[in-house]
């Protein structure tokens, strides 16, 4: 059963900016109310200009996100073009390739 979603952001930061505030309370608070249990993961709400200039950290997140036991469903909270820039860390010592069955993945239209 899923209770505990990772929310991420792999390619954009708009959720981490102060004019998506009030829509991002809104989606938690409606995640919330279905019984779930939404958490950001530690980089997804750090604005645009920091996911921008650190696809690094953005990976982490994937990989913390698919590795925490905790976390039954990871959400990608935004779409975008730029997801492509994580490739190079995602697969350094075939981290996420050990962990990526383990969770379901949601997401609109990443594109790498």
């Amino acid at each position: 059963m899923v209770s505990t979603i990772g929310i991420i952001s792999l390619s954009s930061g708009i959720i981490g900016e102060d004019f998506a505030k009030h829509e991002v309370d809104l989606g938690v608070q409606r995640l919330k109310d279905l019984g779930l249990n939404p958490i950001f993961l530690p980089h997804s709400l750090k604005g645009l200009d920091f996911i921008k200039e650190h696809p690094e950290a953005r990976a982490e997140d994937l990989i913390q996100a698919f590795s925490d036991d905790s976390i039954d469903m990871i959400l990608c909270a935004i779409g975008g073009d730029d997801t492509y820039r994580l490739l190079p860390y995602l697969f350094e010592n075939d981290q996420l390739e050990k962990l990526s069955n383990k969770r379901f993945f949601l997401a609109s239209r990443i594109r790498p």
